[in-house]
């Protein structure tokens, strides 16, 4: 299957640029013949948040059936927070089995609500014709407070307060499911909630979902374009 531009410049705009823009601008690729990944994939020059290589001859309106996989967590960067001035207990924080299942679990329902619910896409568990395939991991991780749990907080604490939980980067890769080639590579970092709240577990996982819609929902309204819906 051989993709043509107009879809996934669309998308790429929608992802890359910024959010501030109501009509995105078409993507701008170097001229440099040394920003190509995989002989093909050529970089955004204009991508105002992120990083991405694409390839310039590709489309996503063939494409009416997405697969996701699972989001890779295996190599995360994280970045501790400060604990100056609190009372918070200084333990390190890191991803355990069980935030990890919460991420993992929380980004498969958001891209999948998104894109069955609001959208009008399948999401399918093989590979096969006119399927996308969309692997996401995560590289970083900036908690904007410690965990909320007793051995990072103290039990009976006072309630904690950020401006959001923090922020999160992710890359992407999409590519065709059927052949395997891949037509663009993507990593842009989402920060949570600016307004100034209670930190929580609940909170929390609030963000990381509104973090992950954004980029679901990119997806899907460029999908949309594709498709001429």
């Amino acid at each position: 299957m051989r993709l043509t531009l107009v879809g996934l410049s669309a998308l790429l705009a929608s992802l890359l640029l910024s959010a501030c823009n109501s009509t995105p601008a078409a993507p701008e690729f170097s001229s440099d013949p040394d920003a190509v990944m995989m002989d093909r994939l050529r970089l955004v020059t204009n991508a105002q948040v992120g990083l991405a290589f694409v390839d310039p001859d590709a489309d996503l309106a063939d494409f009416s059936r997405v697969l996701l996989d699972p989001l890779d967590l295996s190599s995360v960067d994280i970045t501790q927070p400060d604990t100056t001035g609190s009372t918070a207990r200084r333990t390190k924080w890191e991803l355990t089995d069980s935030t990890r299942g919460s991420l993992q679990t929380a980004f498969k329902e958001v891209f999948e609500r998104e894109l069955t619910e609001t959208g009008d896409y399948e999401i399918v568990t093989e590979a096969g014709p006119n399927v996308l395939r969309v692997s996401a991991a995560i590289t970083a991780l900036a908690p904007s407070a410690t965990m909320d749990d007793n051995r990072s907080r103290h039990v009976g604490r006072t309630r904690v307060y950020t401006e959001g939980a923090g922020s999160m980067s992710v890359a992407f890769v999409m590519a065709d499911a059927e052949n395997g080639e891949v037509f663009a590579v993507i990593k842009g970092t989402r920060s949570g909630s600016p307004v100034w709240g209670v930190n929580n577990s609940v909170s929390n996982m609030g963000d990381v979902r509104f973090m992950f819609n954004r980029w679901a929902r990119m997806l899907r309204a460029r999908m949309d374009i594709a498709h001429g819906y």
